[in-house]
């Protein structure tokens, strides 16, 4: 049955590919994770020069985000080219894999191009499919289609009640056949073996001690409800802390607690209650082992992809943390780590590259330009233009001049 569903996926993607002109990958993410069929020979991505290449790696960060976000998922490859990813998941919610679509270029050309850290690619870069957000979304919207159609079942964690019920009840079971009401005490042992399973990166050995011990808070609590999610926060104290530990960083940590904190008062059902546990301890694990180089680039591509639509208006940090959710703090440092430029130069430099084209281009006012480019007045733009090019914007337009008459 799933070697016939993979081998649908394959046809898909050949009628994808031939439709869009866009490369079109299965994943398969079971026991041995891996790219099954292509629909168009994806040479780009085979010959990339980024040294950290990995497309297993980076479509399984796609694959994985759309199983988390109900189905489908636009993110950026660590280079900044565009892919949409669709998880694939059987009648019970349990993912098996997906279908990635791209790479693609959203947004101008010329603008990818001159920016594009590998210059030996940019013709190769050039030939790529071009869409605008408009298409992409489209694209994303009949990828997503496809992969219910093909697997008929849920595209996302909810499938896994059923599943959760079983992995509860067997838990309870357990504790209640070890203690039978005599004796009984909480693992305090089987927290810490969880921490160390989390600092590890053991996903399985985590999910089997977190099974244990939501046995035993359901057993303890009497299924008292209100119990069993005080119970339950506590235990999130436990996992943010290891996952601080392991080398994760403290403020997103944070920042997924809060969450997680906040959405314990919206569930009714032990199952919830489970199946929301899982997610977060999963979540605290990817945030120390899985992915980082390509969820960091992901937000550094839709910031530079945002300030380049955006530049004219009145850009601030603020705006920017809020456009990828996250802490002003935070996204610093992560968009510092990735590109070796703060925001506000990067914002600068932008601004600065559109100003050298209305400058060479056309015969508008220096007062115009500033005004275009998102200076304000005319003596900030000076000022801050002279700083990163050694020379006013009068004197870069007057030395063109030159070079053109000689």
């Amino acid at each position: 049955m799933l070697k016939e569903l993979f081998e649908s996926c394959g046809n898909y993607c050949e009628h994808l590919s031939g439709l869009s002109g866009v490369c079109c990958v299965t994943l398969d993410l079971r026991e041995e994770p891996a790219i099954l069929d292509r629909g168009v020979p994806n040479s780009f991505c085979s010959s990339c020069l980024y040294e950290k290449r990995n497309e297993l790696r980076t479509h399984s960060y796609g694959v994985n985000e759309a199983y988390r976000w109900g189905g489908k998922y636009i993110y950026y490859c660590p280079v900044g080219l565009v892919f949409i990813a669709s998880s694939l998941s059987d009648s019970r919610g349990k993912l098996l894999g997906g279908i990635v679509i791209g790479p693609m270029i959203m947004g101008v050309l010329q603008d990818i191009v001159q920016e594009f850290p590998y210059p030996d690619m940019r013709p190769q870069l050039a030939a790529l499919p071009v869409l605008d957000t408009r298409q992409v979304h489209h694209l994303e919207e009949i990828l997503s289609a496809v992969t219910a159609a093909i697997a008929g079942g849920p595209h996302s964690q909810l499938g896994e009640i059923a599943r959760e019920q079983e992995r509860v009840m067997n838990a309870i079971y357990d504790v209640r056949r070890e203690y039978g009401g005599n004796g009984y005490r909480y693992p305090i042992e089987t927290e810490s073996r969880l921490c160390s399973m989390i600092a590890g990166g053991d996903k399985e050995g985590a999910q089997k001690l977190l099974d244990e011990l939501l046995g035993h808070i359901f057993y303890y609590s009497a299924f008292d409800l209100d119990q069993i999610k005080a119970r339950t926060l506590e235990l999130i104290a436990v996992l943010s802390r290891a996952a601080i530990d392991a080398g994760a960083d403290m403020g997103e940590i944070f920042r997924f607690s809060t969450a997680f904190i906040r959405g314990i008062g919206k569930f009714n059902t032990i199952d919830e209650i489970s199946i929301w546990l899982k997610g977060a301890m999963q979540r605290f694990i990817s945030s120390t082992f899985d992915y980082v180089q390509i969820k960091h680039s992901d937000i550094v591509y839709k910031v530079m992809e945002f300030t380049r639509n955006n530049y004219a208006g009145k850009l601030s940090l603020d705006e920017l943390a809020r456009h990828v959710f996250l802490s002003k703090s935070y996204l610093s440092t992560v968009f510092k780590g990735e590109t070796g430029m703060g925001i506000s130069a990067y914002i600068n430099k932008v601004r600065i590259d559109k100003s050298n084209a209305l400058l060479s281009g056309t015969r508008l006012s220096i007062s115009e330009i500033a005004q275009m480019c998102g200076f304000g007045d005319q003596s900030y733009f000076t000022r801050v233009y002279k700083k990163q090019t050694g020379m006013s914007p009068k004197k870069y337009r007057d030395s063109l001049a030159r070079n053109t008459v000689k």
